[in-house]
């Protein structure tokens, strides 16, 4: 009797546990969310502008809505849905007085990227903090620079301002073959005020550059270029030069982005390698089926 009591008890925990095993399994498949991380907390202190594009064109962090909105649709994106880029369309945003993009002197602008090849005419930016007396480099641009038609991947140029010191406007070109065509990306552009380094990483993982690249220096004496000093900044324009958007200037290499942004976020200091990576890990949890 009492080895028969033991048995009972052995089977009694032994399908005990397979029932929680089974609910458990049970709530994972019906939860929707089991498994995903949120984005948005990773460096969430300094996440100060998210575009979800996500059928429209607000921003979440700050309500931003658009001033222009010209030729903008949305397709299926990495996450919900994305900018589709074509000719003239572009989006404008007025920046509010106490907006913390004004005053960037790191930044990280993280986002989904995809595009065909650049070459020739034109060369598109895809964002912009513009600048009310440079209408051309802004305070901060990220672009596509031109490339011959044989070429597999891109090419990126990065434009960001430190008013007060020679070498002011910092334009840095950078190629690589992880830089893929028509293929969707991870990247993060992103300049850090401590080291004066620039870098880009793709799918969390620093893309390797050189210290012709990545060392920003201010013209004195090779001093390393610091905080960033941006200057009358008042826009942000995404998928487009302001001198084409507003008439004031036809140049036929000021083109109109083409491609597709998703989850597009800035953040007001430079990411570490390991949050860039955490970023690209939460992101990739959020995939669409």
């Amino acid at each position: 009797m009492k080895k028969f009591l033991k048995i009972s008890e052995v089977l009694f925990v032994t399908m005990l546990i397979v029932g929680m095993v089974v609910s458990s399994c049970k709530k994972d498949e019906d939860d929707p969310d089991a498994g995903k991380i949120d984005p948005g907390t990773i460096a969430t202190a300094n996440l100060i502008a998210y575009f979800p594009f996500d059928g429209n064109a607000t921003e979440s962090i700050a309500s931003l809505t658009p001033t222009v909105q010209t030729g903008v649709t949305y397709v299926a994106g990495r996450r919900g849905q994305a900018y589709q880029g074509a000719d003239l369309a572009h989006l404008r945003y007025a920046l509010p007085a106490a907006s913390k993009m004004k005053t960037l002197t790191s930044f990280s602008v993280a986002l989904w990227f995809k595009s065909p090849l650049v070459t020739g005419d034109p060369e598109p930016i895809f964002f912009q903090i513009g600048k009310s007396d440079d209408l051309f480099w802004g305070n901060l641009t990220l672009a596509l620079n031109r490339l011959n038609a044989t070429a597999d991947s891109l090419l990126f140029k990065a434009f960001f301002l430190k008013t007060g010191v020679q070498w002011s406007g910092q334009h840095v070109s950078y190629g690589n073959k992880a830089f893929t065509i028509n293929s969707w990306m991870h990247l993060i552009f992103e300049y850090d005020a401590t080291t004066s380094k620039y870098k880009i990483y793709k799918n969390g993982v620093k893309v390797v550059t050189n210290t012709g690249v990545e060392d920003r220096k201010s013209g004195e004496a090779g001093n390393p270029l610091g905080a960033l000093a941006f200057q009358n900044a008042d826009v942000i324009n995404i998928g487009a030069w302001r001198p084409k958007t507003e008439g004031t200037a036809t140049d036929s290499w000021m083109g109109w982005f083409k491609g597709n942004l998703d989850e597009l976020r800035v953040y007001d200091k430079a990411l570490s390698d390991a949050e860039a990576l955490a970023l690209f890990e939460a992101e990739v949890t959020q995939l669409n089926p």
